[in-house]
């Protein structure tokens, strides 16, 4: 292939690997969000962060989670679609009670949140 025609090509192609990771990195990480006993159960996937490199924070009625690394790979870099930055906000579907701690865990590559839900109150059947 003619040289400069293929320099062009293969910046072009970076350029889109580039955006194609920003845009994932706001897309991920995959989450369910559920319904549970007075709380809002939420489970996100973010395999291969560290404990200590996940935030996450409650504002109004939405949840922000975040999450930083830093991939080394060792050698030449062909392609490389892990992300190394992850920034989700949602809406949650119910009110949240601010009153009370929310709990998470991260165990396995997966944040588990439990939130409490405002004025809500389950009944045991006996």
């Amino acid at each position: 292939m003619y040289r400069p025609l293929k320099y062009y090509s293969d910046e072009f192609m970076k350029n889109i690997n580039n955006r194609a990771r920003e845009i994932m990195s706001y897309m991920y990480p995959p989450v369910t969000v559920y319904e549970d006993n007075g709380y809002i159960g939420i489970d996100a996937d973010l395999p291969g962060f560290d404990r200590d490199d996940i935030k996450v924070t409650i504002e109004k009625n939405a949840i922000v989670i975040r999450a930083e690394r830093e991939i080394k790979p060792d050698g030449t870099v062909f392609e490389n679609q892990r992300p190394d930055k992850v920034f989700k906000r949602m809406q949650l579907p119910l009110e949240v009670d601010t009153e009370q701690d929310f709990t998470a865990k991260y165990t396995d590559g997966v944040l588990s949140l439990r939130i409490p839900v405002k004025n809500v109150k389950t009944v045991k059947i006996e």
